[in-house]
């Protein structure tokens, strides 16, 4: 190798002249920049300008300038990478899988480019002269999904978020139409706007095509854990969604109320499938909540989608967006107010887009509202249809202690009775309202506050008297649950009361009782919040509350099993049963928890039982540490009995594959 590296260095294109020249203090520093070049590890392998650079300021500066410049290059060369190529091409002929080598081999020199790689240095490929070269390698590069791989893990690292050869990198990669499910997860492509708009329409398509999945269970999950930065309760009590660590991510909550609203089983393909629209749906709000650009564009097209088309699905996607930009604090308070067709009602979007802004409600705004909707002639509903302007008023009428004056009982009782009850039909093309019903919002109104009076007077009560005040409020209370917006209200007092009430919980567990009364009237009446049920019980149930005896402590989580338990019987079976599971497997609970769970799932369960409802609850009961521990015991019965349509239900399968192998065998 040496003796080919002296034949280049005497070719025509290295080949130098010595000369004698005066050397001045410049002169010596510029010759010595330019022998750092040469002298660079593998400098021949380095730019053709920059080493010709150097080669001819030597050869014109330095005596004997050839022999120099040949030595350096000689002295220099070490030829890494080409023994690299060599090595791997060995052990491709050395190994039957010559794939496995390739990618062993890739995978070390991806790690080597993932822990050293410099932007300061890449941005040297980006040169006039260099460019097409560079341009040349890397179309050829991108061919290969590991280095796509690189390039993409590159991209996602903070210190690189604007680097100018890996956001070259994405148009290269863009250019192919099947490369663009790709880049839905890399934010750095959605720097340009081309390269945005094709991964918004490629994770339109599927998300618009599940139809009325996207609904109302995940929406008001969304808007249920939603937390405005300025709340009426204290810190304590605040949470998000993001603060859940089982339940929280949207992708969970997705897949479970996908596969529980299809009636899918346990089966790959429906796996795979929810597994795939809840990735997309999580790309989609990340694509949402990236720039303010992006939000924009986004929310403008979810808009033009839902005037043009039949169905909801482009409308709880746009909600579902603005939620998720909310709980990320992002002020998009004035695209929220101009999107909602009230343009022509200037003074009613300056006071909504006040409170989204602040995400208070600031008291002559609110004022204003209550103002323009008792007008005969009033906004459209969909400018109260915020979901933080909602989250606000919830919390302000059932969830906060904080005294509230009549004036204001009313108006936010009004306001939040009238977003939840009236129905609007709006002209596609013009935004102009065709027809509006708004019959039932006094009614509504008039049960807002009974059960807000309730709330408020249960926040107040504490001590030994708790649970009788409690008890005989509690009639009222239920009854005014099938209110659809009233019951979003007392789960938002619920979630907050389960918190600010544990001193009272553990000095007396029958003062928790009559919330546990009201969580099971919810999850009876109303079917969207079961979603969020369950990650609010899931939450009290992996976390333990401090000071509290073991054997008190066991007792309030075998009461929240019981909330479980109801959640499964009023429909929601799957999402609950996969819960527990992951509680169990991950020792957030006990196992004598997980054992109560499985017997009083087994006693509210009868047979038949259903295919999917015995493979999820399998695992568990026949998990060692639970089997073990039932035992001989009182609850045996219900144990054997599952266990024996299990085994029948297994051997019918079994001989359902056989049949159907045995036909195949025979037609062949």
């Amino acid at each position: 190798m040496a003796s080919r590296l002296h034949e280049v260095c005497r070719c025509d294109r290295f080949r130098l002249r010595s000369k004698t020249s005066v050397y001045t203090s410049d002169n010596l520093l510029m010759s010595q920049n330019h022998k750092d070049v040469l002298f660079m590890k593998d400098a021949i392998l380095e730019l053709p300008s920059k080493l010709a650079d150097a080669i001819n300021y030597v050869e014109h500066h330095e005596p004997d300038g050839s022999a120099e410049a040949e030595r350096i290059l000689v002295e220099s060369y070490q030829g890494a990478i080409e023994f690299l190529f060599e090595l791997g091409t060995w052990l491709t002929y050395i190994d039957e899988d010559a794939q496995s080598t390739r990618s062993i081999i890739e995978s070390v020199v991806k790690e080597a480019i993932l822990q050293n790689y410099d932007r300061s240095k890449a941005i040297t490929c980006l040169t006039d002269d260099a460019l097409s070269d560079t341009m040349e390698w890397l179309s050829q590069m991108v061919e290969s999904p590991t280095w796509r791989q690189t390039i993409y893990e590159l991209a996602q690292h903070p210190r690189n978020e604007d680097c100018p050869f890996l956001s070259l990198s994405m148009p290269c990669i863009a250019v192919k139409d099947n490369l663009i499910g790709e880049l839905t997860s890399v934010p750095l492509a959605w720097n340009t706007l081309e390269i945005f708009l094709k991964c918004v329409a490629y994770v339109l398509q599927p998300l618009l095509a599940a139809g009325e999945t996207i609904k109302d269970s995940v929406l008001v999950h969304s808007v249920a854990f939603l937390q405005p930065r300025k709340s009426g309760h204290s810190n304590e009590t605040s949470g998000s969604l993001n603060n859940l660590e089982l339940f929280s991510d949207i992708d969970d909550l997705f897949t479970t109320v996908f596969q529980s609203e299809n009636g899918l089983s346990l089966n790959e393909e429906s796996g795979t499938t929810s597994d795939s629209v809840a990735k997309t749906l999580r790309q989609f709000l990340d694509m949402g909540c990236h720039s303010e650009h992006g939000y924009l564009i986004l929310q403008s097209i979810l808009q033009c989608l839902a005037a043009r088309t039949k169905g909801y699905s482009a409308r709880y996607l746009s909600w579902l967006l603005e939620a998720e930009a909310s709980r990320r604090n992002r002020d998009v308070s004035r695209y929220s107010v101009y999107l909602c067709g009230a343009r022509d009602y200037p003074e009613s979007m300056d006071a909504m887009r006040k409170i989204l802004r602040n995400q208070e409600l600031v008291a002559e705004s609110v004022e204003q509202l209550y103002a323009s909707y008792k007008k005969e002639v009033c906004p459209p509903v969909n400018l109260l249809r915020q979901p933080i302007f909602v989250a606000l008023l919830a919390d302000a009428l059932f969830a906060s202690s904080d005294r509230l004056l009549a004036e204001q009982q009313e108006e936010y009782a009004y306001l939040y009775s009238y977003t939840a009850m009236t129905e609007e039909t709006i002209e596609p093309t013009t935004d102009r309202r065709i027809s509006s019903d708004s019959s039932r919002v006094e009614e509504a109104k008039q049960e807002v506050l009974k059960a807000s009076r309730i709330c408020r007077q249960w926040h107040n009560m504490s001590g030994s008297g708790v649970s009788l005040r409690a008890f005989r409020d509690l009639p009222a209370l239920l009854a005014c649950l099938n209110c659809r917006p009233v019951s979003f209200g007392v789960f938002r007092f619920v979630r907050v009361a389960f918190r600010t009430k544990r001193v009272d919980f553990e000095f007396n567990l029958d003062t928790m009782k009559p919330y546990c009364i009201v969580v099971n009237e919810l999850a009876e009446t109303n079917e969207h919040l079961h979603p969020a049920l369950l990650a609010f019980v899931t939450e009290l149930l992996a976390s333990s509350v401090e000071g509290m005896e073991d054997l008190s402590q066991l007792e309030c989580k075998r009461l929240l099993v019981g909330l479980l338990v109801q959640l499964l019987c009023c429909g929601y079976v799957l999402p609950v049963i996969r819960t527990m599971h992951r509680l169990f497997t991950l020792n957030r609970v006990d196992v004598s928890i997980a054992r109560h769970f499985v017997t009083e799932v087994l006693k509210a369960a009868a047979p038949p039982y259903d295919t999917a409802f015995m493979a999820a609850l399998h695992p568990l009961v026949t998990h060692p540490d639970i089997s073990d521990g039932l035992k001989g015991g009182k609850d045996t019965e219900f144990v054997n009995e599952f266990l024996g349509k299990f085994s029948s239900s297994c051997d019918e399968q079994l001989q359902f594959y056989f049949l159907i192998l045995r036909n195949i065998t025979r037609r062949r």
